[in-house]
């Protein structure tokens, strides 16, 4: 009789566990896109970026010649007139505190 309580005991275990995976991989949460400010493509435009830009998903800075650079991507995103999309943008500076935007993308599906 022992045997069979714990053959019945592996079972309700190996369902109960299945069914908390099957739950968590079939989970279909959506991702809520960051909200981007409007930002001007304009060497007159100076953005002090660490006081308002988004956390990005990444980020990659750089230097060329005598100017800093930054890459900021999201992978979801609204941006000008843009909705829903993968974004970057990249901005360059000559102090590394004032940023100027001098490019911006979105992935297209």
């Amino acid at each position: 009789m022992k045997p069979l309580i714990a053959k019945s005991f592996l079972l309700v275990g190996l369902v109960a566990g299945s069914t908390i995976s099957c739950r968590a991989m079939v989970s279909t949460g959506g991702v809520d896109p960051t909200f981007l400010p409007f930002l001007r493509n304009s060497p007159n435009e100076c953005y002090y970026l660490d006081d308002f830009m988004p956390v990005p998903d990444g980020l990659v800075t750089g230097k060329a010649g005598n100017l800093d650079l930054r890459y900021y991507s999201y992978k979801t995103a609204n941006y000008k007139e843009w909705t829903t999309k993968a974004i970057m943008l990249s901005f360059y500076s000559r102090n590394g505190r004032c940023w100027s935007l001098f490019e911006e993308y979105y992935i297209a599906e």
